[in-house]
């Protein structure tokens, strides 16, 4: 089989051109395996995403909420904490042992080290054939298979938060590696930014060769044909700010897993100022003249937009996004390389269209193509190690010890008198009424509207990124990364309508709780003494969780859900009314 395996010397002389169109001496795209053959694309695809498995199984069966920051003040992620209550309870009865939590822990620190030197790996390897002439097309498979690698180490790191404060000098090493690897990563998607950068877009006079020396496009950095408006520029710049903003992030929470930092300058300060503001209106909003009700409404808004800031953040705060955060960039990831093994199977020159026949080899089954599927069986030994080492069984047995020694306290403490319930007093007029939120604003976090909220803003973001994933996969060689800020319909649904129906959502909620404030009987039979009554006789049985809903829970749960729904409906179909037609 040919093999672009000979090194020479790149002829650059098509920079100078004006248009890329039918330059001179362009090489014949030749197979190159070790790049972009199918079974070492699949070897490293198959870690990355063994990484993604394991975080979501971490993330479900040991992640712990409950954070303590250096004051010994106690911070629970409302969204973690609703996440895994739900699962947990419901839908996973099983308990995790000391020693599965140490091996899941040791588990997902080696898929971390094998996902860091297979990027730093495959982009020094790149990089050594810079001068031998490695094609644009194999330089950006091996920029995508490097940019699926980073997100899966950065992800693994932030779960791993916990391991590294008690192991300073394993985290200062990895922060070591961590910012080669990001420089590595941002100085070879600079080539990306040019606008010939595998161009298939027809209207621009350009042709389209995948077999330019990617060495050429560095040399093009400090010419004026670089920095020609296109969109590949802004795509390479996008993906830079990504990647910049990514590591940054991890590197905090390496060194503040509990956030005080970054929630004193991001949270607790503005949201102290605008706390200040709604006292200030909420003052006004209580007198008794005719502009009263003016300052009701602008509270009531006010209100609104400051919950919805703070779901926004406790959304961001939590494990869940890094999960949701991690399959999007691998997603984008795993499209950007087989699109551009699929397109780099023609040559078009401005006027007719040639084929690349010889790199359809790389789909061939050789023996560097098999080695690298049979390798990721090493990480998975390395995971069964974790599990069956003495550590483990050591941890396992003091587990057991302190159980025993727990149900021995519990037997001989003496019984404690059954506890009564008395029933709640009668609401007095007074509270029928839905009064306003008095300073200093407490926590509202257990309330089930602000379940609903976050729901909705997570439907809202899977949304979004399926539809961007949607765009990019149908034009991304044509524009680039940069296709989804050129959305009409993207930029409508984030910018206007996901904070439009955040605000119909909590202006439904408020009108419900009027209709059942003064509906004599109605939050009795909704929330009150019925739930109260049965969720006593199932904790007695300890009957399956279903058995227990009732249905005043049925009614609520249809209403809440269907009230989700709506909004959902109604900000994707406003989204596409006001972008028009041909939005998709």
């Amino acid at each position: 089989m040919s093999n672009n395996s000979e090194c020479h010397r790149p002829d650059c002389s098509w920079i100078y051109l004006p248009n890329l169109n039918e330059p001179r001496n362009v090489p014949p795209l030749l197979p190159n395996s070790d790049v972009s053959g199918i079974g070492v694309i699949l070897g490293f695809s198959i870690t990355a995403y063994l990484t993604l498995a394991l975080l979501i199984l971490h993330y479900i069966t040991i992640h712990n909420v409950h954070r303590t920051d250096s004051k010994g003040e106690e911070y629970i992620s409302p969204v973690d904490r609703g996440i895994l209550s739900f699962v947990r309870k419901r839908l996973i009865s099983w308990s995790p042992s000391k020693r599965f939590e140490y091996a899941m822990e040791k588990s997902v620190l080696i898929l971390s080290d094998l996902n860091l030197v297979t990027g730093i790996g495959v982009l020094i390897a790149g990089y050594s054939q810079l001068k031998c002439g490695i094609s644009a097309y194999h330089w950006q498979i091996m920029v995508s298979v490097a940019w699926i690698a980073s997100f899966s180490f950065a992800s693994a790191m932030t779960f791993l938060e916990d391991y590294f404060q008690t192991n300073n000098n394993m985290r200062i090493i990895r922060l070591f590696f961590m910012s080669i690897l990001a420089s590595l990563l941002l100085v070879a998607l600079l080539p990306t930014g040019s606008r010939a950068w595998l161009n298939q877009y027809v209207g621009d006079g350009d042709g389209f060769y995948p077999s330019l020396s990617a060495v050429c496009y560095y040399r093009q950095l400090g010419t004026s044909s670089f920095v020609r408006r296109g969109p590949k520029i802004w795509s390479m710049l996008f993906s830079v700010v990504v990647i910049t903003s990514s590591y940054i992030y991890c590197g905090i929470r390496l060194f503040d897993p509990r956030a005080e930092t970054t929630r004193k300058y991001f949270r607790t300060w503005p949201g102290s100022k605008y706390k200040q503001m709604l006292y200030f209106v909420e003052r006004r909003a209580l007198r008794d003249d005719f502009q009263a009700t003016f300052w009701h409404v602008l509270y009531l808004s006010l209100y609104a937009s400051f919950t919805s800031i703070r779901a926004f953040c406790d959304i961001l705060e939590s494990m869940l996004l890094e999960i949701v955060w991690l399959t999007f960039a691998m997603a984008w990831g795993t499209i950007k390389v087989w699109d551009t093994r699929a397109m780099a199977s023609f040559n078009f020159d401005g006027k007719t269209i040639t084929i690349n026949s010889k790199v359809v080899e790389e789909n061939s089954w050789s023996f560097g193509q098999t080695l690298p599927l049979f390798l990721v069986v090493l990480p998975l030994l390395s995971m069964a190690q974790a599990y069956l080492d003495n550590d483990a069984k050591a941890l396992e047995a003091q587990e057991r010890a302190d159980r025993l020694e727990e149900i021995t306290q519990r037997s001989a403490a003496p019984a404690s008198p059954p506890r009564s319930i008395s029933p709640p007093p009668p609401a007095s007029p007074k509270e029928r009424r839905v009064e306003l939120p008095r300073y200093p604003y407490l926590q509202f976090t257990s309330h089930m509207w602000y379940h609903d909220h976050i729901f909705l803003l997570l439907c809202q973001i899977l949304m979004v990124a399926i539809f961007a994933l949607r765009v990019l996969t149908s034009s991304t060689n044509v524009f680039g990364m940069s296709t989804i800020l050129r959305n009409r319909l993207f930029l409508i649904w984030i910018l206007g309508m996901v904070p439009f129906a955040s605000m119909v959502h909590l202006g439904l909620w408020y009108m419900a709780a009027l209709i059942v404030c003064r509906w004599t009987g109605a939050k009795d039979w909704l929330r009150g003494k019925e739930e109260e009554e049965e969720e006593e006789r199932h904790a007695r049985t300890e009957g399956p969780w279903w058995k227990s809903i009732t249905r005043a829970k049925l009614v609520t749960w249809t209403l809440r859900l269907g009230l989700v729904s709506v909004c959902l409906m109604f900000t994707l179909l406003l989204s596409l009314e006001f972008a028009g037609p041909n939005s998709l």
